[in-house]
C-alpha cells in the first residue's frame, strides 16, 4: 500500500498579477516515479516550484508527509527534497567538484564539519552521473549535456529522498537522455527515492514513470498510470495533436505517434 508523501491542496499560484496554477489537487505516492507532461505554458514547472517551497501559492497548500510545508523548518525541507530547476545558475568559475559538492550543505549544519560520509556521496554522484573526469572542469567550459550531468549530480549528492526535477534531459542527446532516466530509475528502485519530474517526451515519460500528470491550463487534467493517461484524446486536448496510440513492443507501455498533416494515412482516425 502506497502512501502519500507530497500532496497539492486547491493549489493556486502565479507571478505577480498572472495567475498560472488555478485550483491544482495532487497526490505524490512514497517511492513512485511521477512524470509531469503538458503543452509549454501550462503550469508544470510552477507546479514543480510550489511542490519545493520555492513559490509560495496564493491559495492552497503543500503537505510534506501531512504536514504544511511552509511550517517545516528550511533544513529539514533540504534534507527532504532535492530540486533541480529548469535554467539553474552557478557563480562564474565554479568547477564541477565544488558545484557537486554543493550538495551536502543541506546536511552540515552549524558546527558539523565536512566527513568521510560527504567525500563519499559526492564521489558515488559523479561516478553515476560519469562526471568524475571533469571534477577540476569550470562550469563554464562544458558542453550543454555535461552542465546538465553535474547539475544532476550536485542534486544526487544531496541524498534526500524526494527529488523533483525540471526537464533533467533538456540539453542530452537521446543516448544520455535514456541514461539519466535510467539512473533515476535506480535511484528509485535501490533506495526508493520519490521521483517527480517534469518530461517533454511523452514516450520516454510513459516507460519510466508509475504515474503520469497531464497538465492544461494550469489545472490537472488526468492522472494516473501511463496506461490510463496516455490516450489518442489526452494528447488531442492537452497538446491538439492528432495521433496514435500503440503498444511499445520493447517496455510494453502506451507509445504515442503523433500525425502530422502530411501523414498519408492507411486507415482514417476515428
Amino acid at each position: 500500500m502506497t502512501t502519500v508523501e507530497l500532496q497539492a491542496k486547491g493549489l493556486m499560484a502565479g507571478y505577480g498579477a498572472k495567475a498560472i496554477l488555478n485550483g491544482v489537487d495532487l497526490n505524490i505516492s512514497k517511492g513512485q516515479i511521477t512524470g509531469i507532461v503538458g503543452a509549454n505554458a501550462c503550469g508544470k514547472s510552477t507546479l514543480l516550484r510550489c511542490l519545493s517551497r520555492l513559490l509560495r501559492p496564493s491559495a492552497g497548500q503543500v503537505l510534506l508527509d501531512g504536514r504544511p510545508i511552509r511550517a517545516t523548518p528550511s533544513r529539514e525541507v533540504a534534507r527532504r527534497i532535492g530540486l533541480l530547476p529548469q535554467s539553474p545558475v552557478a557563480p562564474d568559475g565554479i568547477t564541477v567538484l565544488d558545484l557537486v559538492s554543493r550538495g551536502r550543505h543541506p546536511h552540515q549544519g552549524i558546527f558539523a564539519r565536512w566527513g568521510r560520509e560527504d567525500d563519499a556521496a559526492v564521489a558515488a554522484a559523479l561516478e553515476a552521473t560519469g562526471t568524475d573526469d571533469l571534477v577540476d572542469q569550470t562550469l563554464q567550459d562544458l558542453s550543454g549535456g555535461q552542465r546538465q550531468r553535474v547539475w544532476i549530480a550536485m542534486v544526487l549528492a544531496q541524498q534526500t529522498g524526494i527529488l523533483l526535477l525540471d526537464e533533467p534531459t533538456t540539453f542530452l542527446d537521446i543516448s544520455h537522455q535514456i541514461d539519466v532516466l535510467d539512473l533515476l530509475i535506480d535511484l528509485n528502485r535501490a533506495r526508493g527515492t520519490t521521483i517527480v519530474m517534469v518530461l517533454h517526451d511523452l514516450n520516454l515519460a510513459a516507460r519510466c514513470c508509475d504515474r503520469l500528470v497531464a497538465m492544461r491550463s494550469g489545472r490537472i487534467h488526468s492522472f494516473g498510470p501511463p496506461e490510463q493517461v496516455l490516450s489518442t484524446k489526452m494528447v488531442k486536448e492537452v497538446f491538439g495533436l492528432s495521433s496514435r496510440i500503440m503498444q511499445d513492443p520493447i517496455s510494453h507501455k502506451p507509445m504515442m505517434l503523433p500525425i502530422s498533416k502530411h501523414d498519408v494515412l492507411s486507415d482514417p482516425v476515428r
